[in-house]
């Protein structure tokens, strides 16, 4: 057989040599998502549109997108704002969203009991100890006078909360039981968390059952103090999950991977920068670009962060408790399996690529 020799290519030019090192100093002072775009220009990005509720435990997501995880991953995230979860279940529903997040609610519950294809898929949000990112609190005169030093103090009066057996009396509920009393010990009145703010500096509430930043904010305007934080009586409350829609759990299983690397990562730089293993700027950067309230960077200082779990994992437990008070209240008949609103797949895809941080979790 023939061969046919090749001729050693000729040696670059010095010029071509210094065009070439430029560009390979160029490109690697890039962003890391840049990098990737630039290394495959004709891969186009897929679009994922998540929704969003302006929350501080959206900062592992916002933080992502900041950093270039989720283009490095070939995604195109784009956040829409709502003011509940409830919300998003019609555009999730109908593949306009990909990605939500909620509460363990009676409505979720119930959802999974009907079948719909929606999947709580990793953590959005915890009280670990120190991060009571959900709080009672109590109009300022009345802690000031003594009226108010501890939970039992609160038998009879009216207490603010933003929807009724929402998960956020649940932990009023747990806390109330420590002073042997129970929720119907106080009365209630339904607000949206903004109105409690007019609420308790006019006196028509004596406590609000709220969420940060609003609970440094009513601090800083000395109209109500923080109670507890309820990290102190509900340790390790799952307070919100990541929720994915048909769109991933029917159809696009890969995007709902590559996303939740994305999301992992995000994770991860937020727990660091909290703890002073990143920078804190990392976490008040991405929150005031993307969220109004947050733009103020003093009020982000002051503020208590929500905890994660480093590997995204859900606390289960928490919401098998969800489940069995919402039973014992008689407003949810049959209590789901959590296989049927849990899946870990496409977080432990992740893990399986990131590393993980503590042991393999099963959802039973």
């Amino acid at each position: 057989m023939n061969t046919r020799r090749r001729s050693p290519p000729a040696a670059p030019s010095p010029t071509r040599r210094r065009l070439a090192a430029l560009s390979g100093l160029a490109l690697a002072t890039l962003p890391p998502w840049t990098r990737v775009l630039a290394a495959q220009p004709d891969k186009a990005l897929r679009k994922v549109r998540v929704g969003m509720l302006d929350s501080l435990s959206e900062a592992p997501a916002l933080i992502a997108y900041e950093q270039g995880y989720f283009k490095e991953e070939g995604l195109d995230v784009e956040f829409v704002s709502f003011s509940n979860t409830a919300d998003m279940v019609a555009p999730l529903s109908a593949r306009q969203l990909d990605v939500a997040s909620g509460a363990p609610t009676l409505a979720l519950f119930n959802g999974a009991l009907r079948g719909l294809p929606f999947k709580l898929v990793a953590d959005k949000g915890r009280n670990s100890p120190g991060h009571g990112f959900n709080a009672l609190v109590v109009r300022k005169d009345l802690v000031d006078s003594g009226r108010v030093k501890g939970i039992g103090d609160i038998k009879g009066m009216k207490v603010a909360t933003p929807s009724r057996h929402s998960p956020m009396e649940l932990q009023l509920d747990t806390a109330l039981r420590t002073a042997g009393l129970g929720l119907n010990d106080v009365g209630f009145e339904q607000l949206a968390f903004p109105s409690m703010v007019a609420a308790l500096a006019n006196k028509a509430v004596d406590a609000a059952l709220m969420i940060e930043p609003l609970v440094t904010v009513v601090s800083q305007r000395q109209i109500g103090a923080r109670l507890l934080g309820f990290d102190q009586t509900s340790p390790e409350f799952q307070i919100a999950g990541i929720i994915y829609g048909p769109s991933l759990t029917q159809a696009d299983s890969d995007v709902g991977r590559k996303w939740m690397v994305a999301y992992v990562r995000g994770i991860r730089d937020y727990l660091d920068s909290l703890d002073g293993r990143g920078s804190r700027d990392v976490t008040e950067r991405a929150l005031s670009r993307h969220i109004e309230v947050f733009k103020n960077q003093e009020l982000l200082k002051k503020v208590v962060y929500p905890g994660f779990n480093p590997d995204g994992y859900l606390n289960l437990q928490t919401i098998k408790d969800s489940m069995a008070w919402y039973a014992g209240l008689g407003l949810l008949k049959t209590q789901p399996r959590l296989t049927d609103l849990v899946d870990y797949r496409y977080l432990d895809h992740a893990l399986d690529r990131l590393g993980r941080k503590g042991p393999r979790q099963g959802v039973n």
